[in-house]
């Protein structure tokens, strides 16, 4: 059986109540394969310690390895008691994603990368995410929708964007050599 956590909002932005978790569901079930969903900002500081717990993969969700895309889809992030915006905030999260996916795979954690497609902000530019997260990596690169209703209340809801149709979805996978 496979356990996994993941949102709403990030695991790792409040780890002790996931470790916590996670030490539980080892003790009292050592053969369960553990997985943890993460935006990575947090990931490189927590990788020990989930690798220790015995985290069996991790999967980050990487839309952009360019930060001029990255402050079109991000606005803002929280890091080290700071608001950073635009593309200082994009560059942050971006090398916190990248390292994290490093260590992990260095210590032998299967990782997986999801992208959210998102039309006219990233679309073109998900194939060379996907040729710098699997040349360090990454056993499964997902090309997800990006769902924007504005009932949802998020961003991009709020904002407009159109949602891909499934010819622009399976272009993008094709383009990645997603399956």
């Amino acid at each position: 059986a496979v356990v996994g956590i993941a949102g709403p909002g990030d695991p790792l932005a409040n780890p002790e109540p996931v470790f916590a978790t996670l030490r539980m569901l080892r003790q009292q079930a050592p053969d369960l394969l553990l997985c943890l969903s993460t935006n990575g900002l947090a990931l490189p500081e927590q990788v020990e310690n989930l690798v220790a717990h015995g985290i069996h993969h991790v999967t980050i969700t990487i839309s952009c390895v360019d930060p001029d895309i990255g402050a079109r889809i991000y606005p803002w992030i929280a890091w080290r008691g700071r608001r950073l915006r635009g593309c200082e905030a994009a560059a942050t999260l971006i090398a916190q994603q990248l390292k994290g996916l490093d260590l992990l795979v260095a210590r032998g954690v299967q990782v997986k990368i999801n992208s959210v497609l998102i039309p006219g902000v990233n679309d073109a530019h998900l194939p060379e995410v996907n040729r710098v997260v699997r040349a360090k990596g990454a056993v499964l690169h997902n090309i997800m929708p990006l769902i924007a209703r504005p009932e949802h209340g998020t961003h991009y809801g709020l904002t407009g964007q159109r949602e891909p149709g499934t010819e622009e979805l399976a272009a993008v996978r094709a383009a990645c050599g997603s399956d």
